[in-house]
C-alpha cells in the first residue's frame, strides 16, 4: 500500500509544469474535497435484495482545489473506503502555495485536529459544522475561533464556506472529459491512471492560462 502511494506521487512530480500554481486573486482560497472512480473490477456487497450482491470497485481521489482557476496543486487516490478526514494532513503538506487564506471542505472533514492544521499553514478553516457543534475548544484555538466566526456573521461565512463548490465544478469536468471508469486491471496502475486524468486536466487549464 505504502510502495503504491510513493510511486503516485513520483507521478504527480514528475508532470508538474513549472510555473501553472502562479496565483491570481482569489488562488490563495483552496476547496478540499473527494470523489469516486469506478474500476472494471466487481467486488463482493451486501445487499438484502438477492440481485445487487456485487458492485464495482472503486478508487477515490482526495483533492486540494483552487477557486478561480480550479487547478488540482495536490491530490491523494486511496482505495474506495478510505475516510476523507485524515488525508487532510497529506494534502496541505503536498500543496505548492505559499500564502493559501483559507481551506473550505464539507463535514466529512470536521475535527478539531483539522482545523489545527489549517492554522499551522496560515490560513483559516471553514469546516461545515454540524448541530452539535461547540465552541468547546478542547485544546485547538483554530476550532474555537471557526465556531465563534460563524455565530457573528453566518452570511459572510457560508460565503466563505462555498468556495467548496471550485472542487465539485473541477471534478465534474474531470470525468466529463477523462472519464470517470478506470480502464487499468492493476491496482497501482488505476492510481497512476487517476493521476494522470488530473495531471491531463491542470495542463488543459494551463494551456488557456497566461501565466
Amino acid at each position: 500500500m505504502e510502495d503504491d502511494d510513493v510511486s503516485s506521487r513520483i507521478v504527480l512530480e514528475g508532470f508538474e509544469p513549472r510555473g501553472w500554481t502562479t496565483a491570481k486573486k482569489g488562488e490563495c482560497q483552496v476547496a478540499v474535497d473527494a470523489t469516486g472512480f469506478s474500476t472494471k473490477s466487481y467486488v463482493k456487497w451486501c445487499d438484502p435484495r438477492p440481485d445487487r450482491t456485487k458492485r464495482r470497485d472503486w478508487l477515490k481521489l482526495h483533492a486540494a482545489v483552487t477557486r478561480i482557476l480550479k487547478v488540482v496543486p495536490s491530490m491523494e487516490v486511496t482505495d474506495g473506503e478510505a475516510s476523507d478526514s485524515p488525508q487532510l494532513r497529506k494534502l496541505l503538506r503536498a500543496l505548492p502555495l505559499d500564502d493559501v487564506e483559507t481551506v473550505a471542505a464539507d463535514s466529512a472533514y470536521l475535527s478539531r485536529r483539522n482545523c489545527d492544521l489549517i492554522e499551522a499553514i496560515g490560513a483559516k478553516p471553514y469546516i461545515k459544522l454540524k448541530r452539535n457543534s461547540t465552541a468547546r475548544s478542547h485544546g485547538s484555538t483554530a476550532w474555537r475561533n471557526m465556531v465563534l466566526n460563524w455565530r457573528e456573521n453566518p452570511e459572510a461565512w457560508n460565503k466563505r464556506y462555498h468556495v467548496r463548490s471550485s472542487a465539485e465544478t473541477a471534478f465534474s469536468v474531470i470525468k466529463r472529459r477523462f472519464g470517470y471508469r478506470l480502464s487499468s486491471i492493476r491496482r497501482d496502475l488505476q492510481r497512476k491512471e487517476l493521476m494522470t486524468k488530473v495531471i491531463a486536466y491542470n495542463l488543459n487549464i494551463l494551456a488557456k492560462t497566461k501565466i
